[in-house]
């Protein structure tokens, strides 16, 4: 595996776990707040929306990651083998 690639499977492994945890902890505070200062769901999650639009683009980007992380493999490998 040369430089690049390491680099994008780490970009992309840290991408996908900022999405992870952030979906964890965004769910456990909307539950928190539902239950615990008893809102309603809905308000809840309308002012959260900006939150999960973000998270939803960290996630976007570590897809993206991971498809140039493959690309780069692919690519690699098919360097030295004649035709």
């Amino acid at each position: 595996m040369t430089k690049p690639s390491r680099f994008l499977l780490i970009a992309m492994c840290a991408a996908f776990g900022v999405c992870i945890l952030g979906l964890i902890a965004g769910m456990l505070y909307d539950l928190c707040v539902v239950f615990l200062r008893h809102r309603t769901l809905e308000s809840v999650l309308g002012n959260s929306i900006a939150f999960y639009k973000t998270l939803g683009g960290v996630g976007i980007a570590g897809m993206l990651l991971f498809f140039t992380f493959l690309i780069s493999l692919i690519s690699k490998s098919n360097q030295g083998k004649p035709r």
